[in-house]
């Protein structure tokens, strides 16, 4: 069975690497919920680079979820 850091390693991996925005998205929604500095931190990193409006849209939504986890 999967751990919590593999499931959060996955995740992030997805949201930096997939080249489907909608895999992406996918992702940042599940570091939303997974919260945690480290999903905050990656979300925060889409926030300001250089990501499409649709997957920075969805990492500030997973953020304001995260921020309450």
């Amino acid at each position: 069975m999967a751990s919590e850091n593999d499931a959060l390693s996955a995740l992030i991996k997805t949201l930096t690497e997939a080249n489907s925005t909608e895999l992406r998205a996918a992702a940042a929604e599940g570091l939303g919920i997974a919260g945690g500095p480290e999903a905050r931190a990656h979300l925060i990193k889409v926030l300001n680079g250089p990501a499409s409006t649709e997957l920075r849209a969805a990492a500030a939504r997973a953020l304001g979820v995260a921020t309450h986890r």
